[in-house]
Formats: C-alpha cells, sequence, structure tokens
C-alpha cells in the first residue's frame, strides 16, 4: 500500500501557514473595519441616548446637545487611535 502526502500551497490555511506580510494586512483590514463600525457607534449612541434621557426628564434638546458633544469627543478618540495605529 502506496502513502501520498498532498500539500496545498494558498488558499485558507492556518494563521501560522501563511507570510507575515499577508497576516499583517489581514488584521490591518479586520482592525479598520471594526473602527469604522466603532465611529458609528460613537456617534450614534450618545446622541440617542441624550435624546432618550432628555425625553424623559422633558429637556430634549439639551440632551441631544449633551450627546452631541460627547459623541464629538468619542469621534475625537477614536481618530486618535487610528493616527497613532498608522505611526
Amino acid at each position: 500500500m502506496k502513502q501520498y502526502t498532498i500539500t496545498l500551497n494558498g488558499g485558507l490555511g492556518n494563521a501560522k501557514d501563511r507570510p507575515d506580510s499577508q497576516i499583517k494586512k489581514n488584521d490591518d483590514a479586520w482592525y479598520y473595519l471594526g473602527l469604522v463600525g466603532q465611529i458609528g457607534f460613537v456617534i450614534a449612541l450618545p446622541i440617542a441616548g441624550g435624546a432618550i434621557i432628555g425625553s424623559l426628564a422633558g429637556y430634549t434638546v439639551i440632551g441631544i446637545i449633551i450627546g452631541f458633544i460627547i459623541s464629538i469627543a468619542g469621534f475625537v478618540r477614536t481618530v486618535q487611535k487610528i493616527i497613532v495605529k498608522q505611526k
């Protein structure tokens, strides 16, 4: 009985089977995709939360303004993370 060994190059192997440059590109792509999603949440959630809490307290516009200020601060922090990651 003969034994055969099949070796596949390329394709979807384990991370340890891929070159370091390919792993880095895939990791960076997922990292930036995650940051894009995070930016959406950082902007939308404080504004929506401010509107909801403000409407319960009777100050909807003030809640939206506070949520907007919080979302800008979160956006700036997220962009700073991106800038630091690129250096």
